[in-house]
């Protein structure tokens, strides 16, 4: 074999190792990113959701007040008030949804965090090994 074709498991594999392990430790810093963002964006979804929910609870209330003064039956101004109930039961539930994205979307930005802490260096490390110095195998840092 000639000198100009590379071995596979010499160098070559080793920096591919190096480089496909920085890959994958941006991308695992990126997704968890992501989810946290994600995380955010869906409790904010649901707060401003409900509070379209609650205007329209409010709106259904001004109907059932309007249709009681035109003295419209009671069980349509009832059934209106009814509907406004419904509207806010699900406020508690709503609440407590956007409260637990907020948590997870903090838990992922922790777990991002935590991530580069415990292992940013050694992606750094990889990434900067200077020539003919050779990075261990990956085995060796798997063990955290």
């Amino acid at each position: 074999m000639s000198d100009l074709v590379p071995r596979i498991g010499g160098a070559l594999e080793k920096t591919g190792s190096v480089i496909v392990g920085a890959v994958r430790f941006g991308i695992v810093v990126a997704q968890l990113t992501a989810a946290s963002a994600t995380m955010m964006g869906l409790s904010h979804q649901v707060r401003s959701t409900f509070r379209y929910v609650e205007d329209c609870a409010k709106s259904v209330d001004q109907l059932a007040d309007q249709a009681a003064a035109l003295n419209v039956d009671k069980d349509t101004v009832g059934e209106h008030r009814d509907a406004a109930t419904v509207m806010r039961s699900c406020r508690e539930e709503a609440e407590a949804m956007a409260t637990e994205c907020e948590e997870m979307s903090t838990l992922f930005h922790e777990t991002a965090d935590a991530h580069i802490v415990d292992y940013g260096s050694v992606a750094d490390a990889a990434n900067n090994m200077p020539d003919g110095i050779d990075m261990a195998d990956r085995q060796f840092y798997s063990n955290r």
